[in-house]
């Protein structure tokens, strides 16, 4: 099994963690891990100052056949579950991982939507590679 497979969500999200610290590592970009997840974004790096990063992951297609990523998030603590809508303030990188391998350095101030984001050919530019 893989974690693209995996019933366990934390799996991809590991995935996407290790494909982001080896894009920036590979590019001798020093790579910060918080010491907890309680802030909106997943890692820091060293480029340029300090820049939080939010890594999303997705394997999801839209009708178009344009593979989409889910930037909301939702779930919580004691039972009660929330979806928190993308806010492009909380972090200043998206970094998108999709089951293709192909691999996105989008300025969270380019992404203007809250729930999804389809990956058509206009967020080619932002490609990136190990």
């Amino acid at each position: 099994m893989n974690a693209w497979e995996s019933e366990f969500k934390s799996h991809q999200g590991n995935l996407g963690l290790g494909r982001a610290i080896a894009y920036y590592t590979s590019q001798c970009i020093p790579v910060l891990i918080p010491l907890n997840d309680t802030q909106k974004y997943d890692i820091a790096v060293d480029k340029d100052g300090l820049k939080r990063v939010s890594i999303k992951t997705t394997q999801g297609q839209a009708p178009s056949g344009n593979y989409e990523v889910q930037l909301k998030n939702s779930g919580g603590a004691s039972g009660q579950s929330k979806i928190r809508n993308f806010d492009n303030t909380t972090c200043d990188i998206v970094f998108i991982v999709v089951i293709t391998g192909d691999m996105y350095e989008i300025p969270a101030s380019e992404i203007n939507v809250k729930s999804s984001l389809t990956l058509t050919s206009q967020w080619d530019k932002y490609k990136v590679s190990l």
